[in-house]
């Protein structure tokens, strides 16, 4: 051949080379390099300047010690060198070297018939970086995990969660099988379980697992199929449910005798264990009396329940039960319940096995303070709230009579404050009720210790009134409002849970806003109102225009309810794409025009929607006319359907959702409802069963605006949704937030390890959707693919036999 057609051939050698991703090096039959290109200088720049063809590649090596290069080395170069050496010297060999400048590189060397060897040099770095933050929330979860591999069963991972609550070192997890973790009875229906792929399913299952010390457990696992290394795994959580199960076994034993004996007796009834002193029973009386749910009460000893001088005087009178020196004992005692200090008699026997070892210690508790206090008691509720305390509707008329009758009287000035909770409606649902009476409570004691010679009221639901009475009005007045909005800056911790509280204040004075107390409320309430309806958690003082405001914000209400009746409202339609740009459907969205204010934006009329009870016409005439509108589209595309958090509020849900399936012959696999973190925040049992009836249907659910709110990995694990949707707030701050890149990042590799696919909502640029291709986000949704419009805008998308691409 040629000497000018072997040189361009070599160039062209060179130019592929130093094109490829990966960085090569060939090296002859002595160890020392021949050949190698750019890349490879890339990945190893100490070696730069310092290469030449020939060098030996003990050399090159030696080159990177020098130069402290490989992390694992250091402080022990020569003894790395020789294992490298020696993996090198195998046929075949492939490793990952951890760089000082933060890189990975994956090694992988082959050996050539000749006796040379080829090595190739990949860049891992994003890839373990991935794969750290994987590890982290595996590592992190308070729930023990573990994963598996699907054809050997060995472990392949185990977090600290499971070796804490198995009690098996890591050591020991790693030479086992989840086959050592069940008994020795359950372990061919185990394997055939999961040969069968059984467990593979995600759901209620329940267990028996075997800890380290050999003690047997029930457990509750969510399992979900993973890739590790190539191959097939499980991942699975595991929920420890032992205590729950016993305690309702054991409830199940005195069944019998709650229901034909205790129940119907109006006095209450409480069982003891005799060992414990833990109280194990207590009837529908003792539940009035005590004003304890029996599940909370049971499982507490006297000491917990009444506290220290009752719990004495009990035991006494317990332990000579148990020692056979009477058959029967009756006190009388003073106890403190929720309702007040009560006067009891209390009868206490013991219950005895047939062999004569006690099995109960048995309590008879009569009030004997109702009859005396009925009057007082009576007397007292009229005139208070029974949840805070506090003085009530009635109780506050009366005092503004008597205050205005004083002040007219002495020419005298008093401020009247009218405070409401803000979003108090979205905290009930969220937390339930019993926490919500908590933060009330909580509201009452901070406006008392602040009211100084004040008065504090509460004439009903989220709303207290504060009346004033220093005479420096309306300055006393702003200064106390200040005040309470500074207590409520501080958060209320309740159960562990800390939430924040936010107040909207109106003001009113007499005599300037009104002389007599109706009037006084009034316009302090429509100050309050105005606060509400432009900024909460602020203060306004009554102004005479601010009833004008009022007045245009209820009659946009009922323009509203009007608007649905009528059918004035309309949907739109945003369409959803893959990331090429493929439509395979669209989100519906609400839209109002109203007739002669025009468009009213969503954020203004949902919220009054919210407020009333139209929400739920409206959520249910959203999701007829976007299931009615899809069935009529020649493709079939899937429609997307917002749910409100009131809607699960209301067990009839499933059902409106399979009537109106069926209503409008719409696929149930073709809707696709959106649900936000914060509606799992409610009774989550409940909510969770309603979602799994309604994807029973086959209809999808996706989790939408997530990472804004409340994300966890357990709602992930408790309920396998079909979807995740990262928040357009996420998506545009690329470029602006190396944050917000990280989240996203963290996301998508997530729910794709989980294989749940991911939506990012909100792309409107081209370097946003190459971001989002560059992290394999599957799908888009946004203003680069199509506005929210009606749907005969998309017409070409809905009637064509292929949807169309739009990017």
């Amino acid at each position: 051949m040629p000497r000018a057609e072997q040189d361009d051939r070599l160039a062209r050698l060179d130019l592929a080379l130093d094109a490829a991703s990966e960085g090569i090096a060939v090296f002859d039959a002595n160890d020392r390099i021949t050949l190698w290109n750019r890349r490879y200088l890339e990945l190893y720049p100490e070696l730069d300047g310092f290469l030449f063809e020939g060098c030996a590649f003990e050399a090159m090596l030696r080159r990177g010690l020098d130069r402290g290069a490989y992390i694992d080395a250091l402080g022990r170069e020569e003894e790395w060198l020789r294992a490298r050496l020696e993996r090198h010297a195998l046929p075949n060999s492939a490793e990952e070297q951890q760089r000082a400048d933060g890189r990975w590189i994956r090694v992988e060397e082959r050996r050539l018939a000749e006796g040379g060897w080829v090595g190739i040099r990949i860049d891992i770095s994003e890839f373990k970086r991935r794969e750290a933050a994987s590890r982290l929330l595996f590592e992190d979860s308070p729930v023990p995990m573990y994963l598996f591999d699907f054809e050997t069963l060995r472990f392949l991972a185990v977090n600290r969660a499971a070796i804490a609550h198995y009690g098996y070192t890591l050591h020991q997890f790693m030479n086992m099988s989840v086959l050592d973790i069940r008994p020795e009875r359950d372990r061919a229906e185990t394997l055939q379980s999961i040969r069968d792929r059984v467990d593979t399913q995600n759901g209620n299952r329940l267990f028996r697992h075997l800890k380290g010390d050999g003690s047997e457990i029930d457990v509750e696992v969510f399992i979900r199929p993973q890739i590790q290394n190539g191959r097939q795994a499980i991942l699975v959580t595991a929920v420890d449910v032992t205590e729950r199960r016993r305690a309702a076994s054991e409830l199940e034993a005195t069944r019998e005798f709650l229901d034909t004996i205790v129940e119907s007796v109006p006095a209450a009834i409480f069982a003891k264990d005799p060992i414990s002193r833990k109280y194990i029973l207590l009837n529908q009386a003792g539940e009035q009396l005590f004003g304890c749910p029996r599940d909370v009460f049971i499982g507490k000893n006297a000491r917990q329940v009444f506290g220290e001088r009752v719990a004495t005087v009990a035991e006494i009178d317990e332990d000579e039960l148990l020692a056979g020196r009477a058959q029967q004992l009756c006190t009388s005692e003073t106890i403190a319940t929720p309702s007040g200090t009560r006067l009891v008699t209390v009868t206490r026997m013991v219950v005895r096995n047939s062999d004569g070892s006690p099995r109960f210690i048995v309590g008879v508790t009569m009030d004997v303070t109702e009859k005396r206090r009925a009057e007082e008691q009576i007397a007292f509720l009229s005139q208070h709230d029974a949840l805070t305390g506090l003085p009530n509707r009635e109780a506050m008329m009366v005092r503004l009579a008597d205050g205005v009758f004083a002040a007219a009287a002495t020419q005298a000035r008093f401020g009247l404050l009218s405070i409401d909770i803000d979003r108090f409606k979205t905290l009930n649902d969220l937390y339930g009720h019993a926490v919500a009476d908590r933060v009330l409570k909580e509201a009452a004691r901070r406006l008392l210790d602040i009211s100084g010679e004040g008065l504090v009221f509460r004439p009903g639901g989220d709303e207290f009134v504060v009346i004033s009475n220093d005479p420096d009005q309306p300055n006393a007045a702003r200064r106390l409002a200040a005040l309470a909005q500074s207590v409520f800056s501080e958060d209320i911790v309740i159960d562990d849970k800390v939430i924040r509280v936010g107040i909207s204040i109106g003001v009113a004075t007499y005599p300037v806003d009104g002389d007599n107390g109706s009037l006084l409320l009034a316009n302090a309430g429509a100050a309050l109102y105005h606060v509400k309806s432009e900024a909460r958690g602020h203060v306004r003082v009554y102004e005479s225009k601010t009833d004008l405001l009022i007045r245009e914000r209820w009659a946009l209400q009922a323009d509203l309810g009007h608007a649905l009746r009528n059918g004035e409202l309309s949907l739109h339609f945003q369409p959803q794409a893959e990331i090429d740009g493929r439509v395979f459907g669209f989100e519906a969205l609400m839209r109002w025009t109203h007739p002669t204010r025009g468009p009213i934006p969503p954020d203004k009329f949902i919220p009054l929607a919210e407020e009333s009870n139209l929400i739920l016409d409206m959520s249910a005439w959203i999701l007829a006319e976007a299931c009615r509108t899809a069935a009529s589209w020649a493709h079939p595309l899937t429609v997307a359907v917002n749910l409100s958090p009131i809607q699960f509020q209301h067990g009839e849900l499933p059902r409106v959702i399979q009537q109106t399936l069926i209503d409008t012959g719409l696929q149930p696999s073709r809707l696709e409802l959106e649900i936000t973190e914060g509606i799992l925040l409610g009774d989550f049992a409940h909510i969770v069963g309603m979602l799994r009836r309604i994807k029973a249907m086959g209809v999808r659910i996706a989790m939408d605006d997530f990472g804004t709110g409340y994300s966890s990995l357990s709602y992930l694990q408790a309920f396998p949704f079909d979807k995740i949707k990262i928040d357009k707030s996420f998506i545009q701050a690329i470029g602006r937030t190396e944050q917000a890149a990280t989240i996203i990042r963290a996301v998508i590799g997530l729910c794709r390890g989980l294989g749940i696919p991911v939506i990012a909502e909100g792309v409107e640029t081209e370097d946003q959707l190459r971001f989002l291709a560059q992290e394999h986000c599957t799908e888009i949704q946004g203003y680069i693919i199509g506005r929210p419009a009606p749907i005969q805008i998309y017409s070409e998308i809905v009637d064509d036999i292929c949807p169309a691409r739009t990017v």
